[in-house]
């Protein structure tokens, strides 16, 4: 019997080595793919899910029983008896971490009762030398049959691993029968003669029962395992001997203890535990979450990933452009298998966060120039016409620079426009002005509805900053004008801003402001036709009034 536990444990081994392995598979699949455009936006991560092997909710485990017995009571030894039967566990469909089940068992215990010296006169009254003369000899081997069913309480630990370990508990019903007691003749009243106190009723014990297994699954639907249990019995009949304790006490308790194999099949379980509409066995296949519809949380179900967007159930972000598959296909539409739906060579995601351009049209302004190509040399994407001059950008050779359509949408020259076309020109026409003259420097010229000045203007105030330093005693009132588009009130307002803009140039390079004074002066006066844009353009200026010198 000693080989028999060496053989139990070295299976035991084995198994849980191979297990092990099993769990660990060396290799993995990566659906992860590279893509050449780049994307300011961050990608969103990969949610991983860790394949499962076993999917146990709602199954019933049908499976044998073969274990040895060890009996514990008064003639406790190295004997060992067998059992068989049949084990059954129903796994809940909610959460297989629970289980009730059943076992019925029926073998029989082994003991030998034939050292007498132990017990004294106790001995010598259940087993008179006259009628056990065999007591020293073979004869003294004995066995007790024992029938048991057991409704039983399961927690599994780890039910969806390939390794199962489990405890178990619940309440016995076992029918003993010794045989010394099966086989002592009755006397003429009916009483057994060397037990004329045992009853029927004593060839059943009702007790709990507690126990531990490890099952090992090398596939879907069959298990191999080891179980031991012990049983907290009550009875001192056991082996058919109750030693009587002295003061005629309560007897000793006998137990027994099982250990061994159980093989097992499975039955039923739920086809699709999640409800997303892909049964269990095929989520086993392609390693996703039978317990999740959503096994990678983006909110789409599984199956409309896989069989309807295609797109990755491992993945949040299928094409790894920064927004959710989710996102894609239900709120922006865009293509959730593609980072560039429109192929305007700019990321979904940058369009939509970024940029603000429509993902689903390559040209969002409609001026006949990608979006991409507009980002990448500067152009505004959501304006046809960027620098507002009245050229949409593909008609304009200087698409961000206001400009005229005499040249093409780019800024006209000031010599174009004028003989005194720079300060240097102007720098002696200025200095024989006296007080309540002005003065004009072209060039100075201002966006349709705006104030900001522009960089070309900054060299001809550069310049005039120039001529008040030689000029140290002049004050300047810097006058705004603009076109005649629109109402008096807002020119105005545009105007002295204007003027403001100019003024606050001079100070920050240096002017002392004392000496400069701003006034808008709205579309009075204008220096050209406001019927073209050329005089239009003109009108939108600045004029330099000599105050004093």
């Amino acid at each position: 019997m000693n080989q028999l536990f060496v053989f139990l444990i070295v299976c035991l081994s084995i198994i849980c080595s191979y297990a092990s392995a099993q769990e660990n598979p060396a290799t993995s699949i990566s659906k992860d793919s590279n893509t050449s455009i780049p994307i300011v936006t961050q990608a969103l991560p990969t949610r991983v899910y860790e394949k499962q092997t076993l999917y146990p909710n709602g199954r019933l485990e049908v499976g044998g029983l073969f274990f040895t017995t060890k009996y514990f009571g008064e003639f406790t030894d190295n004997n060992i008896g067998l059992v068989y039967g049949v084990t059954t566990r129903y796994m809940m469909p909610f959460l297989p971490e629970i289980g009730l089940g059943a076992r019925l068992t029926n073998g029989y215990l082994k003991y030998d009762r034939r050292y007498k010296e132990r017990f004294g006169k106790d001995w010598e009254r259940q087993y008179p030398e006259k009628d056990f003369p065999f007591s020293d000899s073979i004869g003294s081997l004995r066995r007790t049959k024992v029938t048991a069913f057991e409704p039983l309480f399961y927690l599994n630990l780890f039910p969806r691993k390939r390794l199962n370990y489990y405890f178990f508990a619940g309440y016995s019903i076992l029918l003993l029968t010794p045989q010394d007691i099966d086989e002592d003749p009755l006397d003429g009243v009916g009483k057994r003669k060397h037990y004329p106190d045992y009853k029927d009723e004593n060839g059943a014990s009702f007790h709990l029962i507690g126990g531990i297994g490890i099952d090992y699954y090398p596939t879907r639907n069959l298990s191999v395992g080891i179980q031991a249990a012990y049983r907290y019995m009550k009875t001192d009949i056991l082996d058919g001997y109750a030693q009587l304790l002295e003061g005629g006490g309560a007897t000793n308790p006998d137990a027994y203890v099982e250990f061994g194999l159980k093989v097992s099949y499975y039955l039923f379980g739920s086809s699709d535990t999640d409800g997303d509409g892909i049964s269990d066995e095929e989520e086993e296949k392609m390693g996703t979450n039978p317990y999740s519809a959503d096994t990678d949380g983006d909110g789409i179900t599984d199956y409309n990933e896989i069989y309807m967007s295609k797109t990755d159930p491992f993945s949040v972000d299928t094409d790894k452009d920064g927004l959710s598959d989710s996102k894609e296909t239900q709120e922006y539409r865009t293509d959730p298998l593609s980072p560039d739906s429109d192929k305007d060579g700019l990321s979904d995601s940058d369009e939509i966060i970024v940029y603000k351009t429509n993902p689903l049209l390559s040209d969002t302004d409609g001026d006949t120039i990608p979006d991409g190509v507009e980002i990448k040399t500067g152009i505004n994407p959501l304006s046809s016409d960027t620098d507002g001059d009245s050229f949409t950008d593909n008609h304009d050779e200087c698409p961000s620079v206001f400009g005229f359509k005499e040249n093409n949408g780019c800024p006209i020259p000031p010599k174009a426009l004028i003989v005194h076309d720079t300060i240097i020109q102007t720098k002696e026409v200025v200095r024989v002005i006296e007080k309540g003259q002005s003065y004009t420097p072209y060039g100075i010229n201002f966006k349709r509805g705006k104030y900001g000045i522009e960089v070309e203007s900054e060299l001809i105030l550069d310049d005039v900053a120039k001529w008040l330093r030689e000029n140290p005693t002049i004050v300047v009132e810097v006058r705004g004008y603009t076109d005649a588009e629109g109402s008096h009130e807002v020119n105005l307002i545009l105007s002295q801003n204007r003027a403001e803009s100019v003024r606050s140039y001079l100070v920050s390079v240096g002017i002392d402001p004392t000496r400069l004074t701003a006034r808008g002066l709205g579309k009075n006066v204008p220096a050209a036709d406001n019927s073209s844009e050329k005089g239009k353009a003109i009108n939108r200026r600045i004029e330099f009034y000599v105050k004093n010198k």
